[in-house]
């Protein structure tokens, strides 16, 4: 028996989980109000992190100046004209949203909070800037609406966190997703970066089994391109990194989502720049729909869904890889 004869979806979306949760149709509404990061301040020794442009992953620059809710509204309005959404959850998307007086990471969580059909927060940051009084007062709210944390994790392996200067290792971030545990009304979805140094599928597999045992709640894919004016557009043009093609980039997420728990929600397969004209390389990452149908239809050929894997794995015992199918499955409750 096939998968697709019990399983109508090959992955659990983040659409279906906002569905599930809210009761409508719900969407990120990005915001830029953080200046810096760590990294930024040279904490570290760091300037910036090799991949990261001048505006620090925000999503709409000409608005980033703006007040806060002006950006909300704005925004929102983007979102509910393209999209049709019901209500929407205030992104603090851009550099780094827990480092900050305690005082002012206050004010604009609860000003986000104020505005009309905003149903929660979700929260930017790394996991090295995880203070415990703002984990406390994202707790205390969490117990009243909706917070999500979205936390830049981008690989566990310490090189591949060396070549993109991130400023920390991997047991911090290791560390920050075994904090995060005892914050359980937060919702923690971990950025993830494909297509780095030196990468391979035992690695992926190994990184989908950890962040399933750590109970991590969701993943957002990346694949790692090169922008105008960072790091990483001189490595490149110095011919010393050279980004993944689609159809490696796809099956890479294909071997993540087989160990991955089916529980998890994905939030993306793939990266999609904000601004499509600073794409250096590839130009594959220029285009929203394409990379996306390539990985779907690269599931459907190879009958792989999420957690073909992952509840093999799991009889048989943490380290364990299998490359059999698992004939013992139930259907989970998002296909």
């Amino acid at each position: 028996m096939t998968r697709a004869a019990s399983f109508p979806q090959r992955y659990h979306p983040l659409s279906k989980h906002y569905r599930r949760r809210f009761g409508c149709k719900v969407y990120k509404v990005s915001v830029s109000v953080a200046q810096t990061c760590p990294n930024r301040t040279g904490r570290g020794g760091m300037r910036v992190c090799t991949f990261c442009d001048e505006w620090g992953s925000a999503a709409y620059e000409d608005t980033a100046g703006q007040p806060l809710r002006e950006q909300i509204r704005r925004n929102g309005a983007r979102i509910r004209e393209r999209y049709g959404a019901d209500k929407l959850l205030v992104y603090f998307q851009a550099y780094t949203n827990t480092f900050e007086r305690m005082t002012q990471l206050q004010a604009w969580y609860e000003a986000a909070l104020a505005e009309p059909d905003v149903a929660g927060i979700v929260i930017g940051t790394r996991p090295d800037c995880l203070p415990e009084r703002v984990l406390r007062l994202l707790s205390r709210m969490a117990r009243e609406t909706y917070v999500g944390l979205e936390l830049g994790v981008q690989t566990l392996d310490d090189a591949q966190l060396a070549f993109l200067s991130r400023g920390h290792d991997a047991a911090c971030s290791l560390r920050a997703m075994e904090r995060l545990q005892a914050f359980p009304e937060l919702e923690v979805c971990v950025h993830l970066m494909f297509g780095l140094p030196g990468e391979t599928d035992a690695q992926v597999a190994r990184t989908a089994r950890v962040l399933s045992q750590l109970g991590v709640h969701g993943v957002k894919l990346h694949n790692l391109h090169v922008l105008q004016g960072t790091p990483l557009e001189r490595l490149h043009r110095e011919g010393r990194f050279t980004p993944i093609d689609l159809p490696a980039y796809a099956d890479r997420v294909r071997v993540f989502l087989e160990h991955l728990a089916p529980e998890v929600v994905v939030h993306r397969l793939n990266a999609v720049a904000s601004r499509w004209d600073e794409v250096v390389a590839p130009d594959w990452a220029r285009h929203k729909l394409g990379p996306t149908q390539a990985i779907l239809a690269l599931l459907e050929r190879e009958d792989s869904w999420q957690g073909k894997r992952y509840a093999a794995e799991a009889r048989l015992g943490p380290g364990v890889t299998t490359t059999g199918p698992d004939t013992n499955r139930e259907v989970p409750a998002w296909a």
